[in-house]
């Protein structure tokens, strides 16, 4: 009989465990088959902006050391929907991937021999397939924590109080020394363990909420040290330097992962009847304690390999992602960077990367251009497509063009403000603060950092004379030595007032019946059309105001004045 029972309970076992296999098998499977089936498409993965938030917070963190160079600012990040744009590559599948390519997009380089290594790697995982997918079953693996920043918590483990484990060495020895008395003289045991188990609870509860909220860190940081550990199985020659950094770190870092079950056991809610009695083990020995703060011991003192980890992984995860990222654009290039002084730039068949039918443009130009042009043909866009190509060619190593040649630029613009009826601010206010910024900026630019920058209608919150005087003053400014601005204006004027210092381009359209094409084509020279009345009639506004308001436009053109209505 207890043969029969020994053969069951084995039998059972083994079907637990080729079931598993089999799970697992599947999972890769269907791992594989999103991953491949998915190559060349468009990015589906839609990020909650709580997750965005959560992010962003690695970026946000590193800067308190950082000092390689530019950061893009909140309002350039704004005006160029790079929420929107980092959602379009986001095909990173952990969370240490999610946060480096974050931060890598807000970090332009200014290194030609670090960007030539990004490139490296980026191409090499798109000439080796199956190395790509390999890693990418290691980095699925590793998953996300959602709504909890990693890099917080480590951040804030300077404030966790630190303590020695003697105390609760002495919890144990007291344990010990209340079961041997219980053997010996029990009605004497039964007390000396009631008294001891109070103690144990009070100091146990008095530690315990100081790092709760850190457990959670610890485990996903023990969960990427796993997966780092497949990482280097994987034969790879093109990223072996990056493995070999891993595997260093995570070398430094072992004693991190020994015996880590006894902090998270009973914390997983599974069921299992094994939970409490382990629970009530950990509270009485102290034994998540002690193992907690060996672990903050490592952390406060090997940061630097937990950084490396880190970053190797996140690198990594990030040059996949940039590579499938690729595969999704019509067409890319990598960027010719410029080091011969002249502050210029040649794009051919340049396009916005989140259009899906774009219409490219070729821009070359060394002096900036002012792009003129009526309602909804393209300005903006073309602005934020150049932007974007700017910003690409020093971060991704990945321009949505056909080829750009340019120098390293400092990336700033001004074009999404609005009122903030939180602080009061205006419009206006909101748009001289942004233009001042830039205008602080330029007046450091030189030869050996030069910067391009994008305005999308200038003062566009004040009224039609001040605006034109004072805007052809700041556009002048920004056309010195060092600076190539990008500007798109309603102001026919400024055209005239400034050709001496900028080319000009506009975008134009076709009216047809009862209805409007643009062409969205780049065009030379300033617009000659306007068409806001036009619009009015094709929305079915009454002849009574379309037409009046025509004949009062002709009517000022005419004689340079308006009439009273």
């Amino acid at each position: 009989m207890l043969y029969l029972f020994w053969a069951a309970a084995v039998f059972l076992l083994i079907i637990i465990v080729l079931r598993g296999i089999a799970d697992e098998r599947n999972r890769k499977a269907e791992l594989r088959e999103r991953l491949t089936g998915g190559y060349g498409q468009r990015c589906k993965r839609v990020i909650p902006p709580e997750e965005l938030e959560t992010i962003s917070h690695y970026h946000l963190n590193s800067l308190e050391h950082y000092d390689g160079g530019q950061v893009i600012d909140e309002i350039t990040w704004n005006d160029l929907d790079m929420d929107k744009v980092y959602q379009s590559m986001a095909f990173t599948l952990s969370q240490t991937g999610d946060e480096y390519l974050y931060d890598m997009l807000r970090k332009p380089l200014r290194d030609q021999k670090l960007l030539e290594e990004r490139e490296r790697v980026i191409a090499y995982f798109g000439d080796h397939p199956e190395e790509r997918l390999a890693f990418q079953f290691c980095f699925a693996r590793m998953g996300r924590m959602r709504n909890v920043s990693v890099s917080d918590y480590l951040k804030s483990l300077d404030r966790v109080e630190e303590e020695g484990n003697l105390l609760h060495y002495f919890c144990i020895l007291l344990a010990v020394v209340s079961v041997v008395v219980l053997f010996v003289n029990p009605p004497a045991g039964f007390a000396f363990f009631f008294l001891n188990l109070i103690f144990s609870v009070a100091t146990y509860f008095r530690r315990k909420g100081q790092i709760d909220p850190y457990i959670v860190s610890f485990a996903y940081m023990i969960r990427v040290m796993h997966a780092g550990k497949e990482l280097l199985k994987i034969r790879s020659e093109g990223v072996s330097d990056y493995q070999k950094q891993l595997s260093e770190a995570l070398f430094r870092l072992k004693v991190v992962e020994r015996n880590f079950f006894l902090l998270t056991t009973g914390r997983q809610m599974t069921g299992s009847i094994l939970e409490l009695p382990l629970d009530y083990l950990r509270i009485f020995l102290h034994l998540d304690l002690i193992k907690f703060n060996n672990m903050l011991q490592v952390v406060r003192n090997d940061g630097e390999a937990i950084d490396r980890m880190f970053e190797c992984i996140g690198f990594l995860d990030a040059a996949i992602a940039i590579d499938m990222y690729r595969a999704s654009l019509p067409g890319w290039c990598t960027a010719e960077q410029t080091e011969d002084g002249t502050v210029s730039i040649e794009a051919k068949s340049l396009y916005h990367p989140l259009l899906s039918d774009p219409v490219p443009s070729d821009v070359v130009t060394s002096r900036g251009i002012l792009v003129t042009g009526s309602n909804a043909s393209g300005k903006s866009t073309f602005l934020k497509a150049v932007a974007l190509s700017a910003l690409f060619a020093q971060t991704i190593a990945t321009v949505a063009a056909g080829s750009y040649r340019a120098p390293f630029f400092l990336i700033y613009s001004s074009m999404s403000l609005r009122d903030d009826i939180l602080t009061g601010e205006s419009y206006y206010m909101a748009e001289i603060r942004s233009l001042k910024r830039i205008l602080d900026r330029a007046s450091e630019a030189d030869g050996k950092q030069p910067m391009i920058c994008f305005i999308d209608e200038v003062l566009r919150g004040t009224n039609t004379i001040e605006r034109i005087a004072a805007s052809s003053q700041i556009l002048k400014s920004l056309a010195g030595d060092g600076v190539l601005l990008f500007a798109a204006t309603h102001d026919i004027e400024l055209t005239f007032m400034l050709e001496e210092h900028f080319d000009n381009c506009h975008f134009s359209e076709e009216f047809k019946e009862n209805d409007i094409r643009f062409s969205y084509q780049l065009e030379q020279g300033r617009a000659e059309s306007r068409n806001a009345i036009r619009l009015l009639t094709l929305m079915g506004y009454e002849e009574r105001i379309t037409g009046e308001a025509q004949k009062t436009a002709e009517e000022f053109l005419r004689d340079g004045k308006w009439k009273k209505v």
